[in-house]
């Protein structure tokens, strides 16, 4: 699992726009939105590849004025499955 920590910053005008076209964006989460227009989001995906991905559609949204990556984390995915040898 791979999550990035973003700040989106919106123009004044454009920031419930923006709010509803984060929403939509596959495993993207608002948690939290300033009064100055800022979001604070998390991606979270299984491939490093569509979280760069994710953050460049990022600032192709109409209103966004900036996205920084403040935050990364990944940790492999625990093997689940257990192999029992014989005795």
């Amino acid at each position: 699992m791979n999550i990035a920590g973003v700040l989106v910053h919106a123009r004044a005008d454009s920031s419930e726009q923006v709010a509803a076209s984060l929403g939509r964006m596959p495993g993207l989460e608002i948690h939290a939105r300033t009064e100055d227009h800022r979001f604070v989001v998390t991606i979270e995906e299984q491939e490093n590849s569509v979280i760069s991905e994710t953050l460049l559609k990022l600032h192709t949204v109409d209103g966004v004025l900036s996205a920084a990556m403040v935050y990364q984390h990944a940790e492999p995915e625990e093997n689940t499955a257990t192999i029992d040898y014989p005795a």
